[in-house]
Formats: structure tokens, C-alpha cells, sequence
């Protein structure tokens, strides 16, 4: 009990470093935090989702990046929308990282909001860039190819499906 109550303290006082004015404070922070790993991802992804601070979510957005823990994709990929757009660029580049982990809830996403959201499209055509998988390969260019800018806003939602349709054809074949 007392290992958690020091780790939560330890926990508590990181997170308020993030939120420094000082650059080298938020750094060590972010250094700390990744080194506690598994007991920051929650804090981490929450600072992410709802600090009004662009450079603490930015730190938040790096952080969980170089962590990789599978609970902090529903707030990497919300943060694709974020108004900061290194904070987004982060939160893709912390998604890639993921691969194949992240692509069920940032294709349902675009599904529901990519024909809105401009950054949600830029968001997952940067995390779906270079990626590769067999038996998807034709269906991750045909992606690539409807998140252009110069592709209608509804084309990525429409391979999105056909991508979650394959997904779940080759989870029945393992059953």
C-alpha cells in the first residue's frame, strides 16, 4: 500500500510539473513519467484530452508515445483533432507506433467525423503512412489515395469500412 501511495504521490507531483512554465521542468517531467510507464498512461492520456495548456499536452502527446501503452489510444486519437498542430502531429506519430492496434478506433473515428474534420483526415493519413500489413496493402494505398486533399471528404470513411470489414473477416477466420 505504501508502494502505491508513493507512486500516486510521484504520479501527482509529475503531472504538475508538466503544466511548468519552465521548459526543463516540463522536460524532466515527461522523462520521469516515461520511466514510470505503465502507472502514467491514464494521467498522461487525461492530460491530453482536457489540459487547456498546449505545451502540456504536447509533453502528454510525447510522452505517451515513447510509453506505447495500448490505453492511451482513444485520447492519441482524439488529439489528431487537436488546435495545436504539434500536439497532433505528436498524437500520429505516438499512433504509428501502434500499427494495427490503432487502426479499429481511429477507422471508426474517421467513419463518424472525417467528412468534418479536416484534421482527423490529415490526422490518420499521417499515422497510416508507410504503414503496411498483409492481405491489407491494397486497401492501405486506396486509403492514402481518398485522405489527398484533393479527394472527396467522404472517400476516407468509405475505405475505412471496407478496411473494418476485412479486419473483421479475418478475426471470424481465426475463430
Amino acid at each position: 500500500m505504501d508502494t502505491q501511495h508513493s507512486t500516486d504521490a510521484k504520479l501527482k507531483s509529475l503531472m504538475e510539473m508538466l503544466e511548468s512554465k519552465d521548459g526543463l521542468i516540463r522536460q524532466k517531467a515527461r522523462i520521469a513519467l516515461v520511466e514510470l510507464d505503465g502507472p502514467a498512461v491514464m494521467p498522461l492520456s487525461e492530460a491530453l484530452t482536457h489540459s487547456k495548456l498546449d505545451q502540456t499536452r504536447w509533453g502528454a502527446a510525447k510522452a505517451l508515445g515513447e510509453i506505447v501503452d495500448a490505453r492511451s489510444i482513444p485520447a492519441l486519437v482524439d488529439a489528431l483533432e487537436d488546435k495545436n498542430a504539434d500536439v497532433a502531429w505528436l498524437a500520429g506519430v505516438a499512433l504509428r507506433k501502434f500499427e494495427k492496434a490503432a487502426w479499429k478506433l481511429l477507422l471508426q473515428k474517421l467513419i463518424e467525423s472525417g467528412v468534418d474534420s479536416v484534421r482527423l483526415r490529415n490526422g490518420t493519413r499521417h499515422v497510416f503512412s508507410g504503414q503496411k500489413a498483409e492481405g491489407f496493402n491494397d486497401l492501405l494505398e486506396e486509403l492514402m489515395t481518398a485522405l489527398e486533399d484533393s479527394a472527396l471528404p467522404e472517400a476516407g470513411g468509405i475505405v475505412a469500412g471496407e478496411i473494418l470489414k476485412r479486419m473483421r473477416s479475418d478475426d471470424a477466420d481465426w475463430d
